[in-house]
């Protein structure tokens, strides 16, 4: 079997894209921007208002992040004999000999894996995904998350490729 590789999928970064850029048109409604702010009976105008900012701030950045990721070829997620490789994480292979565990952790619909390590101070994340690994540890119980949201490939494929590559390691180590 070949190497398991997930690229970015533009199609779905657009989809992705043209949510986010709704939110913040939105937000910028609610912040009293574009037009004037939506009224509602149940909360104050000044809630409505900062929530509208908030949007902006949160799907703002998200349009950020995704709009760099439009533009990145590169392979995002690589699974193969040596061990697996996510691009958000590090530019470094984890081994399977390093990898304790692999399970998966869902959360309105979206499926996410999630490795656990012998010991995760050897493999530090960068950016974004290093900044989160604290509050994703207290979630899943994991220390590296990975999503294949945006790639040409699914989380089902990646588990399978998972199975083989992990199943193969321990088959030619007993050998």
């Amino acid at each position: 079997m070949d190497d398991f590789v997930a690229f970015p999928s533009r199609r779905k970064i657009v989809l992705i894209l043209s949510g986010c850029l709704v939110f913040v048109s939105l937000g910028l409604w609610m912040g009293g921007l574009i037009e004037t702010p939506p009224a509602s009976s149940g909360y104050r105008a000044s809630f409505v208002h900062i929530m509208g900012w908030v949007a902006v701030g949160f799907f703002g950045l998200c349009t950020a992040l995704w709009t760099t990721r439009l533009f990145d070829r590169r392979d995002q997620l690589r699974i193969g004999p040596q061990g697996l490789r996510s691009a958000p994480w590090s530019e470094r292979t984890i081994p399977w000999t390093d990898i304790t565990d692999v399970t998966t952790w869902s959360l309105n619909g979206q499926t996410t894996i999630v490795l656990h390590l012998s010991d995760p101070a050897r493999f530090p994340g960068r950016g974004l995904a290093a900044l989160l690994a604290k509050a994703n540890r207290g979630f899943t119980g994991g220390d590296i998350l990975i999503s294949l949201t945006g790639t040409d490939r699914t989380t089902e494929e990646a588990l399978r490729a998972i199975d083989h590559f992990r199943h193969d390691m321990s088959a030619g180590a007993a050998n």
